[in-house]
């Protein structure tokens, strides 16, 4: 999930270009209802959205019944600096990375490391 359309669709070409399947939605509320719908193997999400942001998106993942509260999520900041991660331990989100650009080997060493081929909803 990535509100940004330019980084979603240069995100999604990245990860597919790995041989993942990938499913985008514009915010957390989309995201959730696609991951509700299609139940990935992988959930990456910015944090940072309109309607539902990343964390809050996470939460009501975590409360779902079923397969999809033990999906992965993966959460992409540009300000993971200036963000209070401590406080988003308990958010649900299994992994925090930094979206710049310049980290699209930490991001992609970071999917491989949750999965091996399969979905991914961005």
């Amino acid at each position: 999930m990535e509100d940004d359309q330019n980084l979603r669709v240069t995100l999604t070409e990245l990860i597919r270009l790995e041989g993942y399947s990938v499913l985008t939605a514009r915010d957390g509320d989309e995201g959730f209802a696609q991951a509700i719908e299609h139940q990935p193997d992988l959930i990456i999400t910015d944090l940072n959205m309109p309607v539902v942001d990343g964390v809050e998106m996470a939460q009501m993942i975590r409360r779902e019944n079923g397969k999809v509260r033990a999906v992965p999520i993966i959460a992409l900041s540009a300000n993971l600096n200036g963000y209070q991660l401590p406080e988003k331990v308990n958010s649900g989100i299994d992994r925090f990375v930094d979206k710049s650009l310049g980290n699209r080997q930490i991001l992609m060493t970071t999917i491989k490391s949750f999965l091996v081929c399969s979905d991914i909803t961005l």
